[in-house]
């Protein structure tokens, strides 16, 4: 008569314990969504930070390219007393305002803008890629706590596993060989747990430092295999046409265009209005105007005559244009590639994951027969322990599978994403 043998679900006191635990664990921590995460790590990032201050600083410019130049202010002495008609000259005082032609402020003032434009979407890409690096990680997390529950799930079978074999010794179907193997199996399926512990640690770290808190502050994911299970296929193909990284570009085109106007206000003279006024001593001259001092208004024009400096700085401009529309083109045709390889990718990790299944349904049965064949003294403990670590190699490849099919999605959504976002 066959004996069939069903591995042993955990106890209702088992569960129970760990639902208390659980619940216990929960008055002092929050799960939290990826959403949440990705929020707080835009908050308190340091590297998000530094970068929109680059961008407040480059924003300060535009007050600096739009203001006037300083007047110039002088004094003169005479050691020696110029005389004059009128009385002996002796100080002078001169105040010089200097306007460049019509229009040279407002295209300082639009360069300025450009590049504080194209800062700001450095700084959205940043956060962009920020997001992408949240979601990495957390989707690492959870894996690895996936796997570690898969990981307690085989040594709780292990152990079963050992009831069985030592049942059979006592009956004389089974060698003290089998106890321990089983034995050096537990073992090390302990010291793989506590390695995935240590993993574990080290994620919640680096996942806590893109946030900006402390290194060990627990991060609950409240259930890791159904957040992998959720499946979601982005089918976009196409490059989002006001991408950060594209508008950075065209925010510096922009710039450029104002340089090339900015080069052709500088080819112009720039005029000066002046007034000087001159200190003159009465001595006792005699004259109806004796002693009364001296104001003059003045003006002066500059005279752009080195015509190669001119030159120099509109073909600077053009050539820095079609350096920019190079980089637009180059940088289009990165993030094509990046999503038609990240497409690529993401039919691949499919067609694992369907593999993956595939082998888990046959292994499922076959582990049922191999079951009963062990409780039956029909079959090798060796053999049964080999089917068991291969079904546990495939569930954790599955498992592996699903995160890299979420992270290959978070980084579809980056590469298609807009600046406004």
């Amino acid at each position: 008569m066959l004996k069939t043998f069903h591995i042993k679900p955990m106890s209702i006191s088992t569960q129970l314990m760990l639902v208390v635990a659980l619940l216990c664990f929960g008055f002092n921590l929050k799960a939290q969504g990826l959403s949440e995460l990705k929020t707080i790590a835009a908050e308190n990032n340091l590297n998000l930070k530094a970068q929109f201050k680059a961008f407040e600083a480059q924003l300060e410019g535009v007050t600096q390219a739009k203001s006037w130049q300083d007047p110039n202010l002088s004094f003169g002495y005479f050691i020696s007393p110029i005389e004059t008609r009128v009385g002996p000259q002796i100080a002078r005082f001169s105040l010089t305002q200097m306007l460049p032609w019509f229009g040279t402020y407002k295209a300082k003032g639009d360069i300025a803008a450009f590049r504080a434009e194209a800062e700001y979407e450095k700084f959205q890409d940043q956060k962009l890629k920020l997001y992408l690096e949240v979601a990495q990680q957390y989707y690492d997390l959870s894996a690895l706590r996936h796997i570690a529950d898969l990981e307690a799930k085989q040594l709780r079978i292990l152990k079963d596993l050992k009831s069985v074999v030592e049942s059979n010794y006592e009956n004389n179907k089974a060698n003290l060989v089998d106890i321990l193997r089983v034995e050096l199996q537990i073992d090390k399926q302990l010291s793989v747990i506590q390695v995935l512990k240590d993993q574990d640690q080290a994620l919640v770290t680096q996942l806590n430092q893109l946030m900006n808190r402390q290194l060990k502050t627990p991060v609950l994911i409240s259930n890791p295999k159904q957040i992998l299970e959720e499946k979601e296929v982005m089918q976009t193909d196409s490059v989002s046409k006001n991408h950060p990284r594209l508008e950075a570009i065209r925010q510096l085109q922009k710039s450029n265009k104002a340089e090339s106007e900015l080069a052709k206000k500088q080819a112009m003279p720039q005029f000066g209005l002046g007034l000087d006024y001159a200190i003159i001593q009465d001595r006792n001259v005699q004259n109806a105007d004796a002693g009364q001092d001296a104001l003059m208004p003045m003006l002066s024009v500059s005279l752009p005559i080195f015509g190669k400096k001119n030159k120099s700085r509109k073909k600077e401009a053009l050539l820095q244009g079609e350096s920019l529309q190079f980089q637009l083109e180059n940088e289009k045709t990165r993030l094509e590639s990046e999503i038609q390889v990240a497409h690529y990718k993401q039919d691949e990790l499919y067609s694992l994951l369907d593999l993956y299944d595939k082998q888990l349904l046959n292994l499922k049965d076959i582990l049922q027969l191999s079951e009963v064949a062990l409780a039956n003294a029909s079959m090798e403990i060796e053999e049964v322990l080999r089917l068991e670590e291969e079904r546990l190699l495939y569930e954790k490849q599955r498992v592996r599978t699903l995160a890299n099919l979420h992270k290959t999605d978070e980084t579809l959504s980056y590469l298609t994403s807009n600046s406004e976002l």
